[in-house]
């Protein structure tokens, strides 16, 4: 288990030396669920919308989900699992076999034991992170679903000329943006410069302005306040 500046991970690696796949299970911006990435030099690398199909055992619970694939420094070909309110804390603790399917493609079957321990110590690093960021993990517990962002790329906060205005060597900004019951960012506070404080006020200012989201939900269905966390790779 690795506790890092924007999130929490514990990492297993499986196959020959020669063409290990790595299972990196993170836990930070995506606050009510658990992310996976995999990594491999045999990862072949597809359009970056694809869906697959993340079988957990031992009970077979299935998701379908759209990943980013993008290519490690290394070179290995990486998939990210995306499931905002899908992915749940205490389904993955519970889980002992891992399936990923995708079209046109023997499925990675991935023996991964149990979780349980190291899943209680990644929600311990994590519920730290949530409290260097000022964020509550008892409220974030008591969330039934997330804030979901809409039409995130209509933003105007990934703008390849920024990136020039980054540090250099600078690949991510972290923000938190503070959304209210209807859906609008309030506030927004930098949690991982870019470098640039005149970058960092740029993106919280587009942010603020244009942001909309599906609100989160209370535990009992009501459309509340949340923070909202948000990575953003320069390039």
């Amino acid at each position: 288990v690795d506790d890092a500046e924007s999130e929490g991970r514990l990492s297993r690696t499986f196959g020959p030396a020669d063409d290990t796949i790595t299972l990196p299970i993170t836990r930070g911006a995506s606050l009510k669920a658990v992310e996976y990435t995999l990594a491999g030099k045999s990862l072949k690398i597809r359009d970056w919308n694809y869906n697959v199909l993340l079988r957990l055992g031992p009970d077979g619970t299935s998701h379908k989900l759209p990943v980013l694939w993008y290519r490690l420094p290394t070179g290995e070909g990486a998939l990210q699992i995306i499931g905002e309110n899908e992915l749940r804390p205490a389904e993955i603790a519970s889980t002992r076999t891992l399936s990923v399917e995708l079209d046109g493609a023997e499925p990675l079957q991935l023996a991964v034991g149990s979780l349980d321990k190291p899943f209680a110590a990644l929600n311990a690093c994590y519920d730290d992170l949530l409290t260097s960021w000022g964020i509550d993990p008892t409220k974030v517990r008591d969330l039934k679903t997330a804030a979901r962002p809409l039409n995130i790329q209509s933003w105007s906060i990934f703008e390849n000329i920024w990136a020039s205005d980054a540090a250099k060597g600078s690949k991510w900004m972290t923000i938190r943006l503070d959304v209210n019951e209807i859906g609008k960012a309030q506030t927004c506070k930098t949690l991982a410069s870019s470098g640039s404080a005149e970058l960092d006020a740029k993106v919280c200012a587009a942010a603020i302005k244009k942001a909309r989201f599906v609100p989160a939900a209370s535990a009992s269905g009501e459309k509340v306040g949340a923070p909202f966390v948000l990575r953003i790779q320069m390039r």
